[in-house]
């Protein structure tokens, strides 16, 4: 069995300077998601729940409230304003009435993508000096990122 290398503080620096940078892209990315919001006329956290709804297959309050970290009761209330403002539904499960859906409802959803076309092409236009297994490589870094970041995430909430 072999030692591992010592870090050398050229590494260390890379490392630094990497997260002080995932750091800075996470607080512009909530920067954009709050000018979509308002552009919208919705708070953050309520557009934060259509995107979590987005992904997810038949959701009830309780999967949002899971997937999202609020209480059953913030998220209640917070379905509660999407459905005024016609960006969701509820609707009885078929096989289960005692059951709760949360559908969006497609036609004002259509609304959010043209809010995110320009950072998407300037996606495109970053990415394009990497090629495929750099992508890869920076797919497979932002997973492991997002599993680190809900475990720590949970470490703070017990």
């Amino acid at each position: 069995m072999s030692t591992p290398e010592p870090v050398t503080p050229a590494r260390r620096d890379l490392e630094a300077g990497l997260q002080a940078e995932v750091q800075q892209a996470i607080a512009d990315g909530i920067l954009l998601q709050q000018a979509a919001a308002d552009r919208l006329g919705l708070g953050l956290s309520d557009f934060k729940c259509l995107t979590a709804l987005s992904g997810m297959d038949a959701p009830t309050a309780g999967d949002v409230a899971t997937h999202t970290g609020l209480t059953t009761g913030a998220v209640t209330r917070m379905i509660d304003r999407l459905e005024r403002g016609g960006w969701v539904r509820r609707e009885h499960d078929t096989h289960d009435r005692r059951k709760v859906i949360v559908r969006l409802v497609p036609e004002r959803m259509t609304q959010i993508g043209p809010l995110f076309d320009g950072m998407s092409a300037a996606w495109t236009h970053a990415l394009a000096e990497y090629d495929d297994d750099q992508i890869a490589m920076m797919l497979d870094l932002f997973r492991r990122m997002r599993v680190v970041a809900r475990q720590q995430a949970l470490a703070l909430t017990e």
